[in-house]
């Protein structure tokens, strides 16, 4: 039970989540995460991902912990920006070409491959609404992403806000336009709101 105790430390230290890599690096048993769930003092989120009872269970978190290489993007990215208020009903991740992403897809996300010349493009880290942090792409990128896609609703709203922004950096935006193809739609939404 004393490896337990250490473990709850840990994860109250870590906005209520603790990883099993996390407890093998502290020098703990692994087994010890199962003693503490049958003990009812932590719960279950995903395979090697654990919560302390009273926290939610942070969905970004847990697929990004399963799925390491993936970034969220498109409008899970818009979400995590905060440059929307709606939680994407399926969760975008983007891996690069070569990653078998079969698993992701199986698990519900909606699963983008690029090369891998494009999939460092714009990555940052974000604090998720629950405290962690996760992978996802910057509002740059981001608008590259969705520009073309179901939902122009969003996308105009999103394109409006940008130009309006004091930090929006427009060369940036061309700039990964241009090496993602999309530079005349991009192009298109800039000069109507500028």
């Amino acid at each position: 039970m004393k490896d337990c105790e250490k473990i709850i430390e840990m994860a109250q230290k870590a906005n209520g989540m603790v990883t099993a890599s996390d407890v093998s690096k502290a020098g703990l048993q692994r087994r010890a995460l199962t003693e503490c769930v049958l003990a009812g003092v932590l719960s279950k989120g995903a395979r090697g991902v654990y919560f302390l009872p009273d926290q939610l269970d942070d969905e970004f978190a847990i697929w990004q912990h399963t799925y390491p290489q993936g970034v969220f993007s498109g409008n899970t990215a818009l979400y995590l920006l905060k440059k929307t208020d709606r939680i994407p009903y399926a969760l975008c991740m983007t891996f690069p070409k070569g990653y078998n992403a079969s698993a992701a897809k199986r698990n519900g996300l909606h699963c983008k491959i690029v090369v891998p010349e494009r999939y460092d493009l714009g990555m940052r880290e974000v604090t998720t609404p629950y405290g962690n942090m996760v992978r996802c792409y910057n509002i740059e990128r981001t608008l590259c992403d969705i520009v073309g896609g179901n939902d122009i609703q969003t996308t105009n709203q999103v394109f409006r806000e940008y130009a309006q922004s004091k930090d929006k950096d427009i060369s940036l935006l061309m700039r990964y336009a241009k090496i993602l193809h999309v530079e005349k739609p991009v192009r298109n939404y800039m000069e109507i709101l500028l």
